[in-house]
């Protein structure tokens, strides 16, 4: 017997051990839904009047939260949330949106939405209407966080008319899907990134431009626009959500411009806690066959590339860069010459960042100059040369054109290069090569007339400066000096103005 029970708890052993290895055994408990409470309800229901806004005297709330079951069901009056918003213009129909939360042992809360109601909106400049199938949200709200540490959301279709005096506009979405993920970072900011999908977009418009100046004469302008699929994604580095939030919370229990002014100070403090100290943003947008139809002819893209970063630092270490890249570009027949042809570009790539901004000192002086008193500009126009020369800071600003590219049928160029901007002028160096010159050339001679004798002249100037790299290919590094010298390939070419 007690050789079969030391057996027996050696094959346990090993049975967890192999379970723990395989992940089909947890090493923590998941977190435990938590029964609802009419106390519980009175807290959420005290908490979204601090971020969403108390009811006026004698009106019902937009937000209710009530016990159900397992969790709090919240109800969302659409008309009775825009109601503060009636002077301005704005309204919106009845509509009521739903959603379940559910508290968790650990913190946190599971929050869950399906099925959006047709949603309507009216302004003083037109309307727009909505309409929504197969809406689904699931997310953990997580306090600490001071937002969703992970979320789902999503549409199956999505529709919406856009009326106003001088466009009418229809847009459709096939699926749409959302997925957001959040984590602690330093100083108790968050990181986080947010991925979405859209497929089938389409957008039918009619505009009339000018429609005031023009009066009944005018004659609407129609297009369409239509998008196969498209995904983005924002990338979060160190936001400080928890700070912000303070600041929307203020914001909200100190609606109008007189109130803000009355408590000023304490209003640029919450502003002053969020000027970032090392936070970075990043957004990218990729979209596949875009299709852009008008009276003119039909635009297409085969593909299209957008991203914008930036290091939103304090000191000079603050950088932003830009990228746009086109690929399988096609315009209408007609538009342009067929001469042109071989020299319209069907590709662009461009990517340029620029180093040594200090949006912390530009933040600060803006939160500095900022005046609520009164009716007139916020921010005195006069300010705002300082804003731009404190964000500027006192380190030069280095522009960089990193590898970009531009193609057409008979042209191939690549382009790179650096600026420092510090200083009366500007240095740096350009470097441009292009392929198969000689056969960028010949297109150039065969649009007869449109190329000028000056353009063949700067031409042959620049063939005879360029340097041979491979099969037809010239390289031209172009260098600025800081007193206004200029070389080509290592020629000097005398001073700049």
């Amino acid at each position: 017997m007690p050789e079969f029970r030391q057996r027996r708890r050696a094959t346990l052993r090993k049975t967890l051990l192999a379970a723990v290895a395989i992940g089909a055994l947890p090493l923590s408990a998941a977190a435990k839904d938590l029964p609802p409470t009419p106390e519980g309800a009175q807290k959420l229901s005290a908490v979204f009047a601090a971020y969403l806004g108390k009811p006026a005297a004698g009106a019902a709330p937009a937000i209710t939260v009530t016990p159900e079951g397992a969790h709090y069901a919240v109800a969302i009056d659409l008309a009775s949330f825009a109601a503060p918003l009636k002077d301005a213009g704005l309204s919106i129909e009845p509509a009521i949106v739903k959603y379940t939360l559910t508290e968790q042992d650990d913190g946190t809360w599971r929050v869950a939405g399906a099925d959006l109601p047709p949603i309507a909106a009216h302004s003083k400049d037109g309307a727009v209407a909505y309409n929504f199938t197969g809406y689904k949200f699931d997310g953990i709200f997580d306090p600490a966080l001071a937002t969703f540490k992970s979320a789902q959301a999503g549409v199956d279709k999505m529709t919406a008319q856009v009326q106003a005096p001088a466009l009418q506009e229809t847009v459709a979405s096939g699926p749409v899907r959302v997925t957001q993920t959040a984590t602690p970072a330093p100083n108790g900011a968050v990181s986080g990134a947010l991925h979405e999908e859209i497929a089938d977009l389409s957008v039918a418009a009619s505009a009339t431009p000018d429609a005031a100046k023009a009066g009944a004469d005018a004659k609407p302008v129609a297009f369409t626009f239509q998008l196969a699929k498209a995904g983005v994604d924002v990338g979060l580095d160190g936001a400080p959500m928890r700070k912000a939030l303070d600041l929307w919370a203020f914001v909200v229990a100190h609606p109008s411009r007189p109130e803000i002014a009355a408590n000023e100070p304490a209003f640029k403090d919450l502003l002053r806690a969020i000027v970032p100290s090392d936070a970075k943003v990043a957004e990218k947008v990729d979209a596949q066959n875009i299709t852009v139809a008008t009276q003119k002819g039909s635009f297409a893209l085969a593909s299209a590339k957008f991203s914008l970063a930036a290091a939103l630092a304090q000191g000079p270490k603050g950088s932003v860069e830009y990228h746009l890249a086109m690929d399988g570009l096609a315009l209408p027949a007609g538009l342009v010459p067929p001469p042109m042809h071989d020299l319209t570009p069907t590709a662009v790539d461009f990517d340029v960042k620029a180093v040594g901004f200090d949006f912390g000192a530009g933040a600060n002086e803006a939160i500095d100059d900022l005046h609520f008193a009164g009716d007139g500009p916020v921010i005195a126009q006069a300010d705002g040369a300082k804003i731009l020369a404190k964000m500027k800071g006192t380190a030069p600003l280095t522009v960089e054109l990193l590898p970009s590219h531009v193609a057409a049928p008979q042209v191939d160029l690549s382009l790179e290069g650096v600026v420092h901007l510090e200083g009366v002028r500007a240095s740096g160096t350009l470097k441009v090569r292009a392929r198969n010159f000689d056969r960028t050339v010949a297109a150039l001679k065969a649009v007869g007339p449109m190329a000028s004798p000056q353009l063949i002249g700067f031409l042959a100037l620049a063939k005879s400066l360029g340097k041979a790299e491979g099969d037809g290919d010239l390289t031209w590094v172009a260098e600025y000096g800081a007193d206004g010298s200029i070389k080509i390939n290592g020629l000097p070419l005398g001073k700049g103005p």
